[in-house]
């Protein structure tokens, strides 16, 4: 049986920041034993321990501690921008990854903040119009323009927040974190990728990215816009199922043990959102009977992980690799499947004390009203 109370601790520790950091950040709050974290919808059910926690796992970070990210990566952005200008490199951004979905499950998750040129841009040949593009008014190739981007990023960043802890280790990304930063942000220097179909329909989700690898000197080419499109209209039409399934998944993941965890953690987030998408009607459940979907996931994940040839040809949602494209996701799907199974038996015990074989209707026909 999972120990739901241990879990229910660490999901409100995630949400929310640990009671001692709540503490410190309270100032009127200094009584030992004081938790002064406030209760969320999930706490208040008048539901079992494991009930509880599974609408919890399934549940948005709240919507300040979200904007507070998106906040701090537009904050850094911007002031590595205005300096960039300064040093004749002409960017943008935009915020990708889970805090852009609203997948995250951290109330203090890092914030991805794609840096991109605006000076010149790759197009998909052969172009849809061919008078669409005037010729590039930066004579260097494009390879180069975002490697001095890069290094400048490097330079300018820890003069503009000289507290904080910079990271340019990353291949893909520098990393800062502590000073003044409320959250941990990623800058990812990138050049837009113009596709056909944007250059058709000039819908910037039809826009590809390519970010630059530093360590090999190469582009990585990427549609994160497309993908952030799919999930939130798939998400839309099954009533926010599709994200309470990406985070429950997540949340199973981070609460595991670390020897089980590190091999999960071989399935991304990115991974996940494809997983669960794939669910497709599996995903149309009210929102009163949203604890069904932990049996949906189960089966699914079971389906993926019995039978090899429907595994295989999965693909991520915008098409442009396989779900399944490393062996080693493999045995994360397998640890991945047998932690919903005991977490479906573990509710069904609660559900059902007295029965001794697990029945799925249980779940799908438990209702659960906030």
């Amino acid at each position: 049986m999972i120990d739901f109370d241990k879990r229910l601790q660490s999901l409100k520790d995630r949400r929310q920041g640990s009671r001692e950091t709540a503490l410190f950040e309270s100032l009127g709050s200094i009584h030992a034993g004081v938790d002064v974290r406030k209760s969320e919808a999930f706490e208040t059910l008048n539901e079992s321990t494991g009930i509880k926690y599974t609408i919890g796992a399934m549940a948005a970070v709240e919507e300040k501690s979200t904007l507070v990210s998106i906040n701090e990566g537009t904050r850094v952005a911007n002031s590595l921008i205005k300096s960039l200008l300064n040093h004749g490199e002409s960017v943008t951004q935009k915020v990708q990854g889970s805090v852009a979905l609203n997948i995250h499950i951290e109330g203090h998750s890092d914030v991805d903040m794609l840096i991109i040129t605006t000076n010149t841009v790759n197009v998909e040949l052969p172009t849809v119009n061919v008078n669409g593009y005037l010729p590039a008014s930066d004579p260097r190739a494009l390879i180069d323009i975002i490697k001095d981007v890069r290094k400048k990023s490097e330079i300018i960043l820890p003069i503009n927040f000289p507290m904080a802890e910079i990271d340019c280790k990353g291949s893909k990304s520098i990393a800062l974190s502590g000073g003044s930063l409320k959250r941990k942000v990623d800058i990812v220097p990138a050049i837009w990728f113009d596709t056909r179909k944007y250059q058709q329909s000039g819908q910037e989700h039809d826009r590809g990215i390519k970010i630059y690898d530093k360590e090999n000197h190469v582009f990585l080419l990427n549609y994160p816009f497309t993908h952030i499109k799919l999930v939130n209209d798939r998400d839309s039409k099954y009533a926010g199922n599709l994200k309470c399934v990406i985070r429950l998944m997540k949340n199973l993941i981070a609460d595991m043990p670390d020897y089980k965890k590190r091999i999960a953690k071989r399935l991304s987030s990115y991974d996940l959102a494809a997983i669960g998408y794939h669910m497709g009607e599996n995903l149309s459940l009210p929102t009163y009977m949203r604890l069904g979907l932990v049996e949906k996931i189960r089966a699914h994940l079971a389906l993926l992980w019995e039978i090899k040839a429907y595994r295989d040809n999965l693909h991520v949602p915008d098409g442009s690799r396989k779900i399944f494209d490393d062996e080693n996701k493999v045995a994360a799907l397998e640890i991945l499947t047998n932690e919903f199974t005991d977490l479906a038996k573990s509710i069904f015990q609660e559900l059902k004390p007295f029965n001794s074989f697990y029945d799925s209707s249980a779940i799908l026909n438990k209702a659960v009203f906030a």
